[in-house]
């Protein structure tokens, strides 16, 4: 919800209400109903305030985000000796892992009320670190942001400020932050995606922190700021994350303060004691979480429909064939991954022919119902030294009759025979498929984490993991714990989505295992 476009109410001196809109210098008057006219126009003026206040209310505060936002002022080192930039700090999150060297302070963040929510914690501030990622060392991503001011699809790119817990005074070095719950952040600058919907700038949001209360309109995103472990402390909050906008006076409210002004503070943190002077406000930090990703699930169900219970489990991309019918029929909040057949490895051929895929991808282009076109499960390298090339090809002609849609393939993680690598670019979502439980070893999730360096080695942009949920005669079923503890470790990963193995599979299907329906439930969000 956005703010009216009101700059101003105020009292005349004739005792009449008037008001005005932004860059518009015309006072009108404010129309007073007869049953109100005996009372005074103090008690209006009141009422106006009042009722200014309420219009900005937000949707709530998504669940797992952080606790507090922040407002970040632009700073300059004001001390002697001046910053030592710090080099090979190590930042470990759910987009990556890179090594950055730590340059010079950038903001100082205070905790901010915005729009009368309250703060949980006034002690903890934030100070941002501009730091340099090697060039090559983060690949762009899309992501989906939800916060109280609703969602974003954005494109992220390199970070290139870090944000570090810290503990501020206005007269006197302080000590180290007490213990809070606080992460390290990496900010990510920020584009907003072309295909996602339109941002809205949020105008007149009060915002109220320990240097007074002022009015902002928060325009453009800037950053999206990341939970990070620094050189292996951890995470507290892996779900929450910051969306930080460029705050400016705001047009539509009365200003009071606009912040300090060449104010000097004395920080403390990790990196040492500091004198900063605070310029100016330049961002607001709102506490925000990623949109759930797709959430899959191969085989089918044994309703007439075939995913029926898929649905009810709470997944968001089904497993379907090509019939245009079948895949515009899924009910609202699904979508298709469609099969188009696979990569025999023993021919090293396509189990179907390039005009029988003109022939039922053009009839599926355009259709919203569509998340993804999956293309082979396992082609192998070491088997058919030409699948990497076919591959592309492959996914260069789907792309040619429905270039709004992805494409995707399970790379099997074989390594050295089958590294990633090679597959960069032929396709554009890899489907990882490392399973943790078998009968013989029980579950080694250390084989998850393997493969998600393998993946950062070879840069692979997107991909999804395919969760076990299956048993045959070597791997066995997890547990529901052990089901959790996959998902864990997956989560701390940079993957965009996930697809479960498997509904259906060996003889046996997920009904038969209800404690595991109920924890991929859980999962899904459901």
């Amino acid at each position: 919800m956005q703010r009216p476009r009101i700059d101003r109410i105020v009292l005349r001196p004739d005792n009449v209400l008037a008001w005005h809109r932004p860059r518009d210098p015309t006072m009108k008057t404010c129309e007073v109903p007869a049953v109100t006219r005996s009372i005074t126009a103090f008690a209006l003026l009141a009422l106006a305030v009042f009722v200014w206040a309420t219009a900005a209310a937000q949707a709530p505060r998504p669940p797992g985000a952080p606790d507090d936002p922040f407002l970040c002022y632009r700073v300059r080192d004001a001390g002697m000796p001046r910053f030592t930039p710090i080099p090979g700090v190590l930042l470990a999150g759910p987009l990556e892992t890179v090594s950055v060297r730590v340059a010079k302070p950038l903001w100082l963040c205070t905790p901010a009320d915005v729009n009368a929510e309250g703060v949980a914690d006034a002690a903890t501030h934030l100070e941002g670190c501009k730091i340099q990622p090697p060039v090559a060392g983060v690949l762009p991503r899309k992501l989906q942001l939800t916060n109280e001011f609703g969602v974003l699809s954005a494109e992220i790119g390199r970070p290139d400020c870090l944000l570090v817990p810290t503990a501020k005074s206005l007269d006197s070095e302080p000590p180290l932050p007490a213990a809070n719950g606080v992460d390290h952040y990496a900010c990510h600058r920020l584009r907003l995606s072309t295909d996602g919907p339109p941002f809205a700038h949020i105008e007149g949001a009060r915002v109220t922190d320990q240097f007074g209360t002022r009015y902002v309109d928060l325009m453009t995103p800037r950053h999206l700021c990341a939970p990070v472990s620094d050189n292996g402390e951890g995470i507290k909050n892996p779900a929450g994350y910051f969306v930080c906008y460029r705050a400016q006076p705001s047009l539509a409210a009365p200003q009071d303060t606009l912040g300090p002004v060449r104010r000097k503070l004395r920080v403390n943190n990790q990196f040492g004691p500091a004198r900063l002077d605070a310029i100016v406000q330049a961002e607001l930090c709102i506490p925000s979480v990623r949109a759930p990703g797709p959430r899959g699930c191969f085989s089918r169900d044994s309703s007439p429909t075939g995913f029926d219970a898929i649905v009810a489990a709470g997944f968001t991309v089904i497993d379907t064939g090509t019939d245009p019918g079948v895949v515009s029929s899924l009910p609202a909040g699904r979508r298709a991954l469609v099969w188009l057949g696979n990569y025999d490895n023993t021919t090293c051929t396509w189990d179907r022919s390039d005009d029988w895929i003109v022939a039922n991808v053009a009839p599926l282009a355009g259709n919203p119902k569509v998340e993804a076109y999956n293309l082979a499960d396992e082609p192998r390298l070491w088997q058919c030294p030409s699948a990497v090339g076919d591959l592309a090809a492959r996914s260069a002609l789907v792309k040619s009759l429905d270039p709004g849609r992805p494409t995707f393939a399970v790379i099997q993680p074989h390594f050295p025979e089958n590294p990633y690598a090679p597959y960069v670019g032929a396709v554009d979502i890899i489907g990882v498929d490392r399973y943790p439980c078998s009968w013989a070893a029980g579950c080694v999730y250390a084989k998850i984490d393997e493969t998600l360096g393998l993946l950062e080695a070879a840069k692979v942009p997107r991909y999804w993991a395919i969760v076990q949920a299956f048993a045959d005669s070597y791997y066995r079923w997890p547990t529901v714990e052990e089901l959790h503890e996959e998902f864990r470790h997956w989560r701390a990963s940079r993957m965009e989505g996930y697809i479960v193995f498997s509904w259906a599979y060996s003889g046996d299907t997920l009904a038969n295992h209800p404690d595991l329906v109920t924890a991929l439930m859980a999962e899904n969000g459901s």
